[in-house]
């Protein structure tokens, strides 16, 4: 098994150690190391992974690294490998890895790859959860903060929440439709945003289908009782939750507006075509045995 560890070197910059001299010491494999500072590098570094024969190419950094990582691997011999050294590390999360990263090497030393599914919207890929409405803005909001992590995310959020408008909101899907009124939407084909906040709970990467979970707002009491549903792992049970499972589904709104893949701020359209792509990509994953 040969390593590529691509190493985002914002992410995580105020950790007190050196990572690269952490994987040295610590990858059982051959390995090469190599920094990443914009999104463009990626390109040219999965290009030479997939052509030097490189069996797993890590993402060395938080859910935006690895989602840059992935959507370029989605169909390519190399598989994705993930250090987590972000501030929510969902998917790594999703996928059973410890988040401490000496730990999280050692966890997959047995070399197990499993293929996955992704999803698009609109020809997009992306791995985890996309979202529209409210988190969409929290996720922009946190992007253009100086400071990370949960607080970050929870103040965000707080301030975000006072003066928000609900949006309504046409879903399609089968033969099916629904049209709401939503604090938001989020389509997920993982189950968490990051720090174990599991919107989709049951979500799996691997049954072809994609969970969607749309959310209508609820009052300031019962908002703390919906938050510790997130964390609990019971938030698909939650009082004004819907949950819809497909492999493809429309969704319509107003007009184009916030979103976010996998966290990372963007803008669509009105109307939004989301579909999963099943095992089209590689992953390595724990030794012990996790449900994906």
């Amino acid at each position: 098994m040969r390593a590529l560890f691509v190493i985002n070197e914002r992410s995580g910059r105020r950790r007190k150690f050196d990572v690269a001299e952490l994987i040295r010491a610590s990858c059982v494999w051959p390995h090469d190391v190599v920094p990443s500072r914009e999104k463009s590098d990626l390109d040219a570094i999965v290009d030479r992974a997939e052509a030097e024969g490189i069996d797993v190419v890590y993402a060395v950094g938080g859910d935006g690294t690895v989602h840059e990582t992935a959507k370029r691997l989605i169909g390519r011999k190399p598989a994705l490998g993930i250090l987590p050294i972000g501030s929510g590390n969902g998917f790594a999360r999703h996928l059973g890895l410890p988040v401490e990263p000496r730990r999280s090497l050692a966890s997959c030393s047995a070399g197990t790859l499993v293929t996955i599914d992704t999803a698009e919207v609109n020809g997009t890929p992306f791995l985890g959860i996309m979202g529209i409405g409210f988190d969409a803005l929290v996720a922009h909001r946190f992007a253009a903060s100086h400071v990370r992590g949960l607080w970050t995310y929870v103040q965000e959020g707080a301030r975000a929440f006072r003066s928000f408008e609900s949006e309504t909101y046409e879903l399609a899907w089968n033969s099916e439709t629904l049209r709401d009124e939503a604090l938001l939407v989020a389509i997920a084909n993982a189950g968490q945003y990051g720090n174990n906040a599991r919107v989709a709970p049951l979500a799996s990467v691997r049954d072809g289908l994609l969970d969607v979970v749309v959310v209508r707002a609820p009052s300031l009491l019962r908002a703390p009782w919906m938050i510790a549903q997130l964390f609990r792992g019971t938030f698909h049970r939650a009082r004004g939750v819907t949950n819809v499972r497909a492999a493809e589904i429309t969704i319509r709104r107003a007009s184009e507006g916030a979103a976010h893949l996998d966290g990372e701020p963007v803008m669509l359209p009105a109307e939004l075509r989301i579909r999963v792509r099943p095992q089209s990509l590689r992953v390595l994953v724990p030794n012990a045995s996790h449900a994906l």
